[in-house]
């Protein structure tokens, strides 16, 4: 009896402990991850090690534009120094692979929301050319690493097509999710945003999409979790907006009508008194 037990209760452990939390932040992704082009199987086990962060190698690659691609970063929480390497091959194994001139300048620190960064130093690429993209980041979970920055890596593999070719549309576009502040009834300025939103380049949130291959979230969860909040706040701020303009143009219309009538009442002649021209 114990021996049958023995493999189902290590089974559980390692089920709880591949994980960095109950939220879909580190339990389904890291702190960042790649929206486009799609990403490795993420696992909580394997994303603190080089130099993918996984332990699946290729698998579904990607067509990449050789000249004016980009990639698309979805972004659950903090994260600082990211960098943006290339590596050439079928299957690169270890971080040397990796060139160390990163394809995208060096990025400090994102915030919460998506992010789109254009590849650079991509002189001697041909089309047909397999490579990986590898993402490199530090980042930190609650009550992990007492509370310092770990190393994150995620890895994308693509091959590279001539633009001529090439036919997806990428979702490039950034969105910073910072506090909405929605107008109160009284206030009768514009409302306005913290968020800075560009056509060229969060909340925790489930999604009951099916998932594109493995465990992994597909593009349009990962979308979710870091956008969902920004919704909300845009939806909230626009029903204000609306419930003022309609309360401001009932206003309006009352007046006019309490004008008319006051103009009226003075053009008609007075009981017993004379009316003036």
């Amino acid at each position: 009896m114990f021996s049958i037990l023995l493999p189902v209760f290590v089974a559980s452990f390692a089920c709880v402990e591949a994980q960095h939390g109950s939220g879909a932040e580190g339990t389904e992704m890291g702190p960042v991850a790649f929206l486009w082009p799609p990403d490795r199987n993420w696992t909580a086990q394997g994303d603190n090690i080089a130099p993918c962060g996984s332990p699946d190698g290729p698998s579904n690659r990607t067509e990449f534009p050789l000249t004016q691609g980009a990639v698309a970063l979805t972004i659950a929480d903090e994260a600082w120094n990211v960098a943006i390497r290339l590596a050439t091959g079928n299957d690169p194994r270890t971080q040397d692979d990796f060139v160390d001139d990163q394809v995208v300048s060096n990025v400090s620190e994102v915030d919460p929301g998506h992010q789109c960064y254009k590849l650079q130093n991509l002189e001697g690429m041909t089309a047909g050319m397999n490579a990986t993209i590898q993402m490199e980041y530090w980042g930190e979970f609650e009550g992990e690493n007492d509370g310092k920055n770990q190393s994150f890596f995620a890895c994308a593999d693509i091959t590279f097509v001539s633009v001529s070719d090439f036919t997806t549309a990428v979702p490039c576009f950034n969105v910073t999710s910072d506090e909405f502040e929605a107008p109160s009834p009284s206030n009768t300025s514009s409302p306005t945003s913290s968020s800075s939103i560009s056509p060229s380049s969060t909340s925790n949130a489930s999604s009951s999409e099916s998932q594109s291959r493995g465990s992994g979230l597909s593009t349009g969860a990962k979308a979710g979790i870091a956008v969902g909040s920004i919704i909300g706040g845009l939806a909230l701020i626009g029903v204000v907006a609306v419930l003022m303009l309609r309360r401001g143009k009932a206003q309006g219309l009352k007046g006019k009508e309490e004008y008319e009538l006051r103009a009226k009442s003075l053009g008609e002649p007075r009981p017993g008194g004379d009316q003036r021209g």
